[in-house]
Order: structure tokens, then C-alpha cells, then sequence
């Protein structure tokens, strides 16, 4: 009888032991930080008097972390010589040149996130996250705000985040800017200091 008390409470031991360390374990895989590269690109919206242009970048390289299934941090690099815009090459390779982003001597921006929060009741189909970060362009850091919607499907993770830079001269963009121009001076040939910009990502 002892002996069988004695097995019963080795057993018992063993299965509770065995049961935290499986607690344990996914306890620290959900707690762990994990990095997965991403493809994607840039959208940005550009305005003028009366009109606006729209163009694509491409996203060289980057990385999400994962914090178990929540996203928590991440650092991308944009091609600058991808440029591309619709309306003409004449105005492409405008936006390349040293009045605008300077590609040739800049050909590379990056964005890294600062700090992520999930919405607690997002509605349908609207933003999941907001997102802080640093956005370098020409050499110049500013931070940006994103609201952004985050899915997961089949393994990998997806984003679409938005935002705005209220004032592209603070990045030493400052062709045909009224802060550099008298308004009447600039007529039709003013350019909006706000540019808008839709990031689209994917993990590999």
C-alpha cells in the first residue's frame, strides 16, 4: 500500500511538473521577440494649386518584431532611386534632383518604429495600431505618427499604415515652398508642404 501511495504521489509530481513547464514554455515563446524580414512600398501623395501628383517607392529592406502575435517594433529602408510617379518623366526626374529629395546624393530613407499601440476596440475595417516612429530623409530625422491596419493570414503578417508629413521642409525640402517664397511670387507654382504618405508591408 505504501509503495502504491508512494508511485501515485511520484506520478502526481511528475504530471504537475510536467504541466508548468508546458505553462512555462509558452509562457516565454508568447513573451519572446522575434524579427521577420519584409517586402513592400511606399505610397505618397503630393499637392500643388489646384492639383496633386502621386508616386511609389520601394521598400529596399526591412524587419518587424514580433512580440508572440503582437506587433511591437520594426526598421525599414526606402530606395530612393525607385522613385516613380505616373504624370511624367520630366517631373520624375524632378523629384530625384537636388531641389527635392536629392537622390544621388541621398539614395536611401529609413523609418524605425518607437513605439506601438494596439487599439482596444477597433471597429471594422478600421485601424488596428497606431505607430510612432523616426522617418530620416535627406539626412533629416523627424518623428512621425501612423495609424495602421495590422492582419494576420496563413502565417505571414500584413500592414497598411498611413500618415502625413505635416512639413517637408523640415527634411530640407524646400522647392517652391511659401515658407521660402512669397505666395505671389510662386502663383500656380506653389507646392503644399504636406505630403502623404500609405506604407504597405508584408513578411516573407
Amino acid at each position: 500500500m505504501k509503495a502504491m501511495t508512494l508511485f501515485t504521489a511520484t506520478l502526481l509530481a511528475t504530471t504537475l511538473t510536467f504541466a508548468q513547464d508546458k505553462k512555462a514554455d509558452k509562457k516565454a515563446a508568447a513573451a519572446a521577440t522575434t524579427k521577420t524580414d519584409v517586402t513592400g512600398t511606399l505610397k505618397w501623395t503630393g499637392y500643388g494649386v489646384g492639383k496633386s501628383h502621386t508616386g511609389d517607392l520601394q521598400i529596399k529592406k526591412g524587419q518587424v518584431e514580433m512580440k508572440g502575435k503582437e506587433l511591437v517594433g520594426g526598421d525599414f529602408v526606402i530606395d530612393m532611386s525607385s522613385l516613380k510617379t505616373a504624370d511624367s518623366e520630366k517631373l520624375q526626374g524632378h523629384l530625384q534632383s537636388p531641389d527635392f529629395f536629392d537622390v544621388a546624393k541621398h539614395p536611401e530613407s529609413t523609418f524605425k518604429i518607437t513605439k506601438v499601440e494596439a487599439m482596444k476596440t477597433p471597429a471594422p475595417d478600421a485601424p488596428t495600431h497606431k505607430i510612432w516612429g523616426n522617418l530620416t530623409i535627406k539626412g533629416k530625422t523627424e518623428p512621425v505618427e501612423l495609424m495602421a491596419t495590422v492582419k494576420e493570414a496563413g502565417g505571414k503578417t500584413t500592414a497598411v499604415a498611413t500618415s502625413e508629413i505635416k512639413d517637408r521642409t523640415k527634411f530640407d525640402i524646400v522647392y517652391n515652398s511659401a515658407k521660402f517664397k512669397a505666395v505671389s511670387a510662386l502663383g500656380d507654382k506653389l507646392i503644399q508642404d504636406n505630403i502623404k504618405i500609405e506604407m504597405n508591408i508584408a513578411t516573407k
